[in-house]
């Protein structure tokens, strides 16, 4: 394949390095030259996007933009964010940029629609939750978002940031809960809606994949889709 994928990643690094795995595992390859070719703009230092939405931290979008005008001068002809909560200056960043652009927020919506499920857990930053910015995409599809609680919610965030810190298994610890706690509640599956959430709960795609729409996953899955569309031999 030739068509050159841009990733404007480091929102956490790890996440980073698990997407690009996941697009290498999902690319139907043979040898080197099959595969996506990357450019990944991995920059740890882009300012904390939750913090800048609840208490006034840097605002991040300088440096997002800076970012994807970077991936562009190098070449990339499309870009992704492996990062849910920078999806709050999805449209402002892709209507700036001159490339097209996959929004995780969308794919992840859309393949719920596409399983057919009519309730959901929402796992996710409090960033995230607050900006309604998955609750809005399923309300348009008819599609029912079950919460976290307070106390739930400060579990996932204490799991996100474990891992943001290379603590994977203190992460699953903390985030492992919730998720089944969804699940009792009525939910067809589990949205994971920050990217270090699948992270955290591997297991949990392997062992319970219905139950399971891990954002990381399927905007991998959509981007070996846009790479291939100039590769129509190497579909399965």
């Amino acid at each position: 394949m030739s068509r050159k994928l841009g990733i404007l990643g480091g929102m956490g690094p790890l996440a980073t390095v698990e997407f690009m795995q996941k697009i290498i595992s999902r690319t139907p390859a043979h040898n080197d030259q099959q595969h996506i070719p990357m450019l990944v703009s991995n920059n740890p230092q882009i300012p904390d996007r939750t913090a800048y939405l609840i208490s006034n931290g840097e605002d991040p979008y300088p440096a997002l933009k800076q970012g994807m005008e970077q991936l562009q001068q190098a070449g990339a002809e499309c870009i992704v964010m492996p990062c849910n909560t920078a999806h709050y200056w999805y449209t402002r960043l892709s209507n700036s940029c001159n490339v097209h652009t996959i929004s995780i927020i969308d794919s992840v919506v859309d393949e719920a629609k596409h399983r057919s499920y009519r309730t959901v857990g929402l796992l996710a930053t409090t960033a995230t939750m607050m900006a309604g910015m998955y609750q809005t995409k399923l309300a348009q599809q008819q599609i029912n978002a079950i919460e976290t609680t307070d106390s739930e919610q400060q579990a996932i965030m204490n799991g996100i940031y474990a891992v943001k810190a290379g603590n994977v298994e203190d992460g699953k610890k903390l985030m492992q809960p919730v998720f089944e706690a969804m699940l009792d509640r009525g939910a067809e599956a589990v949205i994971f809606g920050c990217t270090e959430i699948p992270v955290a709960l591997a297991e949990q795609t392997i062992s319970q994949p219905q139950h399971c729409l891990d954002s990381l996953d399927i905007l991998a899955e959509q981007c070996v889709h846009w790479a291939q569309a100039d590769a129509p031999e190497l579909v399965a």
